[in-house]
């Protein structure tokens, strides 16, 4: 099969795996480029991006460029993004003068295909023939149960910002040949008629990386990880803080906690007692799901299929979650507790910490789970055949 030359072009670069989007798309440019020709167009809007970090990526692609968008263009596109009713998520990461710049890139190489990460960079490829927009998720439904979590006088903003995305999406779906997502319940936020179309493409994990850990000393009753300065996972953890441990401790008096991940919120670093330890960003993020006897996720907001679920029941730690999060996992009763509201949190954690047969059986049940449908080698084996 000959390969294809495809151009990739994401909102962030995709290393470290400090977040989702950095996470799944870094693992499809690995994978595709087993078979194929990559090309990585990263927009950069943070520091300089360290050697180490460049040399991971530029391992599987061909080329790799990273264009700097600087603070003064970032304020001006958001502001002209605001005046043309674009989503300010989209503006933020569009420049008419990478966009020339992008397409120099593309008149020169001729790819086969090009590849658009998130709405966010949509623009950059829409008037591209062979282009594919991974959504990932629904972010208008994303920012819509987040409404209420803004001070009343941002609301209105927030509002705005909801249905304009909403209606980009549905705009964008147009522009562009194929279409991904990661969940067959995103996707159904996608209000295009023919939203079918979208090809679910879940995000995977890596199973030979993430697996059971033997030696790490079981230190805490309750973990839960993420990247600590994103809005859900900070509610997340705050949650299970104030709501849940209080429950907990009644019956569990020597409960303790680790909330554990980059970039922790102050909010978060507050927690910190006694018995709520907050470790921030480790080498080996596997330590911190180990070191957990269960893993909680209290995920009322955000949209898309969790990575830190298939994560942690990789390595065989027994999960609690919502039915909001198991939407998208698709998970059992035999391989995952469903619990929404801070009781049912809590008497599922005692069952589990307390009966060592019930705990057994959600771990090697969702360890064998994730195994069998997540694993990022198949999952990507339907991703490459789009480009065939």
């Amino acid at each position: 099969m000959k390969k294809k030359k495809i151009i990739i072009v994401t909102s962030r670069f995709p290393f470290p795996l400090d977040k989702g989007d950095k996470l799944r798309i870094y693992h499809q440019i690995k994978y595709l480029s087993i078979n194929h020709h990559i090309h990585l167009i990263a927009i950069n809007t943070g520091p300089k991006i360290i050697r180490e970090h460049i040399h991971e990526v530029n391992k599987y692609c061909q080329n790799l460029t990273i264009i700097r968008l600087h603070t003064f263009t970032i304020i001006y596109n958001l502001i002209s993004a605001f005046w043309n009713r674009e989503p300010l998520q989209v503006g933020y990461f569009y420049s008419k003068k990478i966009h020339i710049q992008i397409k120099k890139i593309i008149k020169s190489e001729n790819p086969d295909w090009c590849y658009s990460q998130l709405i966010r960079t949509s623009k950059y490829l829409e008037d591209e023939k062979n282009n594919i927009i991974d959504y990932m998720d629904a972010l208008s439904k994303g920012i819509e149960r987040r409404i209420q979590k803004f001070p009343f006088l941002i609301r209105p903003l927030i509002k705005h910002e909801f249905h304009v995305t909403k209606k980009y999406e549905t705009y964008i779906f147009n522009k562009f040949k194929k279409h991904t997502i990661i969940t067959e319940n995103d996707r159904n936020f996608i209000q295009h008629i023919d939203n079918e179309k979208i090809n679910i493409i879940p995000n995977g994990v890596n199973t030979r990386f993430f697996q059971p850990l033997e030696k790490v000393n079981k230190k805490y009753d309750i973990v839960f990880v993420g990247n600590m300065s994103y809005p859900p996972n900070i509610e997340a953890a705050i949650y299970i803080c104030k709501q849940i441990l209080p429950i907990l401790k009644k019956s569990y008096k020597n409960c303790n906690v680790l909330i554990g991940g980059t970039n922790p919120h102050p909010s978060i670093r507050e927690l910190q007692s006694s018995n709520i330890y907050i470790s921030g960003w480790v080498d080996d993020i596997r330590q911190l799901y180990a070191s957990g006897r269960i893993f909680v996720a209290p995920m009322f907001i955000g949209t898309g299929l969790q990575n830190k679920l298939l994560e942690a029941m990789a390595m065989g730690v027994p999960c609690v979650t919502t039915k909001l999060a198991n939407k998208a996992l698709l998970a059992d009763k035999s391989q995952i507790m469903i619990a929404n509201n801070a009781d049912e949190f809590a008497k599922s954690c005692i069952k589990i910490l307390k009966n060592p047969q019930v705990y057994n059986n959600l771990s090697n049940e969702g360890l064998q789970f994730v195994k069998k449908r997540y694993d990022w080698k198949k999952i990507n084996n339907n991703l490459s055949s789009l480009f065939n």
